[in-house]
């Protein structure tokens, strides 16, 4: 590595990594898939990635286990949340496995470094849960989609709300990482009020949250915009009320801070939250019925925003197949289907924008408690119709 390399670390380590990956692209067997899977599946971000698993054996299950009619071998891989994990399981899915198409990605963390050597090596992705900015504007790469958000959507999308109701002054904080920073930022970019922050909790330092929350109540907002995914968001929303603020202050957040993984450990704390989300189980279309119906047969319980992203997005790869009959080896052509085909979608209207990411809309869904005494999030409206995410421009990709 040269002397003064000003790169960002992530950047540097897909950069060393890519120099012992094999450039060759996948040897591809006409009559067969193989589909590399990778995500958090243990750890801190563990039980998200687990979900996004019951999604992808849940529509290779409906589909027979084929994509687009052929057969499909599925590598399942753990990167525990780490990007030097993620890079050796790119290079694994490269050299040993000589996947087609990889799927997954719950962090924007390992998909920075991982993604470029996936594409280097000739392999499509298909990203359903990370969004990371970095793909979504001048970065926009043409063999890679993203079918779940580019990060800001859901928190831009509630700025935008949070305009339109009037709300004169919100408090923002986040955890400090690069999905926080971009979430948090981007809300506060599209938000016209008074602005308070933006606060970032180091990740040791979210289980104990007084401080921040002695500084929410020293400010007295009308409202606070967060963003605390996994256990930091238990603690965030457990906290919130012991202070006292959730009488005084009204929470907004999106989907990741308050859902069916969090409920049992959150209790009636979250009552009141609203969220935005690109998905709810509330959601009235034959295509979200029969998953929301299968789910909860399956495995006792509602399905989750993980479940039904990854759920989603192999739908999506199964309908392009399906229109190449099954020729991905052909760039173009695939490419072209994934950009247009039609799949039902269990979240609604969805198709893609110029850099990948998708056009579509954003709801809002509150914490209630139902008829059963259990809580659940139930869909309040939509946010923004045909949303499109503020990077779209920057791409170069033109189609």
């Amino acid at each position: 590595m040269p002397a003064g390399d000003a790169r960002p670390p992530l950047a540097r380590l897909a950069a060393a990594a890519a120099i012992l990956l094999a450039l060759s692209a996948p040897g591809h067997a006409a009559d067969q898939i193989k589909l590399g899977f990778v995500s958090g599946l243990s750890g801190s971000a563990g039980i998200g990635g687990q979900e996004e698993k019951r999604g992808l054996d849940m529509a290779l299950r409906r589909l027979g286990n084929k994509l687009g009619g052929l057969p499909v071998t599925v590598y399942t891989e753990d990167d525990k949340g780490d990007p030097n994990v993620a890079v050796q399981i790119a290079s694994k899915f490269a050299d040993e496995d000589k996947v087609d198409i990889v799927t997954g990605f719950q962090g924007s963390n390992t998909a920075i470094p991982a993604v470029p050597l996936l594409l280097e090596a000739g392999i499509w992705v298909v990203g359903s849960l990370a969004g990371p900015q970095e793909f979504a504007g001048k970065g926009c790469r043409e063999n890679a989609f993203w079918t779940e958000i580019e990060n800001e959507d859901w928190d831009d999308a509630l700025a935008l709300y949070l305009n339109d109701k009037g709300v004169k002054s919100v408090y923002f904080m986040g955890a400090d990482y690069q999905a926080g920073w971009e979430k948090i930022g981007g809300a506060m970019k599209f938000y016209k009020g008074k602005s308070f922050g933006p606060v970032y909790t180091p990740w040791q330092q979210q289980i104990d949250l007084a401080p921040e929350m002695s500084q929410i109540r020293a400010a007295n907002p009308e409202a606070a915009v967060v963003f605390y995914p996994g256990a930091s968001s238990i603690a965030f929303v457990k906290q919130f009320a012991e202070a006292g603020l959730n009488d005084k202050i009204k929470l907004y957040a999106e989907t990741s801070l308050s859902n069916e993984l969090n409920f049992a450990a959150e209790g009636d704390a979250a009552i009141g939250i609203t969220e935005t989300t690109n998905w709810s189980y509330d959601l009235d279309n034959p295509a979200n019925k029969e998953f929301v119906a299968a789910y909860e047969k399956e495995y006792g319980k509602r399905p989750t925003f993980f479940t039904a992203s990854q759920y989603d997005a192999i739908n999506l790869i199964d309908a392009a197949v399906k229109a190449v009959h099954g020729k991905i080896e052909d760039k173009d052509a695939f490419r072209d289907a994934l950009r247009h085909v039609s799949f039902s979608s269990i979240r609604g209207p969805f198709k893609f924008d110029t850099n990948h990411y998708p056009i579509q809309n954003i709801y809002l869904t509150e914490v209630v408690k139902g008829t059963d005494g259990k809580l659940r999030l139930a869909l309040k409206g939509t946010a923004v119709e045909n949303w499109r995410n503020p990077y779209h421009d920057q791409c170069p990709m033109k189609w």
